[in-house]
């Protein structure tokens, strides 16, 4: 992992410019304030994606809720509604495929096998062309009524001068581990807040380590979000993360277009982490600024924590995270 280098000058050696030293370059001034966007509501056209796998019954409340939020950013803008839509990419599920007629409107694309996430969350980008947007959301996410106006007024400052680029919003996550109890979810997305977020506060845990050169944060209290104003001054590595680590996959937005010039996720990163990073690095190495979404969390439920091992997730985490800072992060740019 890298811990603070400074890539050499480009073209430095006749080298060609990695993906890692771009990103190292990246300059995450956006220009305003994410808590107190001044300007009128943009309205992009707005397509949300879920990737799903034998979910269940939480799917279909996680798409309920999206289609709320999606009718209150629509009546937000009473003198022309934007265009949105869901798409949920059912992947293959074996056991309990994701209903046709639950919420009107919602597109539903069937697998014919189990592909991957990463490959769910290409197709799902690809239906969404034509849209501003992309704003991916797990099939275990719940959001509340404002939640897609909370990501669409960052979309950018009207008022930059030259024009802000639409930006990648990263949304800050709180967890609930339901139980065998009844599971109430309006009451659990209410209480759900973005300080319970890693990214907010955090101290690095021994079982994160990927890495030798980890040990040295072991302990450390991070605060990434403020400590970097609200990653407006981030800059190279804060700890052992570089700002593409900072976008979560259980909720975040990316601009279509540009997702789509830069081929879309990586599909080699099959298994569980990192499957969101790909995408996110190629953008950051692009110049899309990361904006952090604090005013509303979304909330990620462990609907059935027996079904996680934590072990056998550190295991996998460990070896995603060795392909992305070794294989990935070394490919040259075009």
């Amino acid at each position: 992992m890298n811990t603070g280098e400074t890539p050499p000058p480009d073209g430095a050696a006749g080298r060609a410019r990695t993906l890692r030293s771009a990103i190292l370059r990246h300059d995450n001034d956006y220009g305003f304030d994410p808590r107190t966007p001044s300007w009128p509501r943009p309205r992009p056209r707005v397509s949300c994606i879920v990737p799903y796998y034998d979910t269940g019954a939480l799917a279909i409340e996680c798409v309920s809720r999206l289609d709320a939020a999606l009718t209150a950013y629509r009546a937000a803008h009473p003198d022309g509604p934007p265009d949105t839509q869901i798409v949920v990419v059912d992947d293959g599920s074996p056991t309990i495929p994701y209903p046709a007629t639950t919420t009107a409107g919602t597109n539903v694309i069937r697998l014919p096998r189990n592909q991957g996430r990463t490959a769910a969350r290409n197709i799902g980008l690809r239906a969404s062309s034509g849209f501003d947007m992309a704003l991916f959301v797990d099939s275990d996410v719940l959001v509340d009524a404002g939640q897609v106006i909370s990501t669409c007024r960052l979309w950018g400052a009207p008022t930059a001068d030259p024009p802000a680029r639409a930006p990648i919003v990263a949304t800050l996550m709180a967890t609930y581990r339901a139980g065998d109890h009844g599971f109430d979810p309006g009451a659990a997305v209410a209480l759900a807040s973005v300080r319970a977020d890693w990214r907010w506060s955090c101290r690095f845990q021994p079982s994160w380590i990927a890495d030798p050169g980890d040990w040295l944060y072991v302990g450390r209290r991070f605060d990434l979000v403020t400590g970097t104003d609200y990653f407006r001054r981030w800059h190279g590595t804060v700890g052992p993360w570089l700002l593409p680590n900072m976008v979560a996959g259980g909720c975040f937005a990316v601009p279509v277009t540009a997702a789509l010039e830069v081929g879309g996720f990586d599909e080699s990163f099959t298994g569980y982490g990192f499957t969101e990073t790909s995408l996110i690095a190629r953008l950051v190495a692009r110049g899309v600024p990361v904006v952090p979404q604090i005013e509303r969390a979304a909330l990620h439920v462990e609907h059935n924590p027996a079904h996680h091992c934590q072990s056998e997730r550190d295991r996998l985490l460990a070896l995603a995270h060795r392909r992305f800072f070794t294989e990935l992060l070394a490919h040259d740019l075009p």
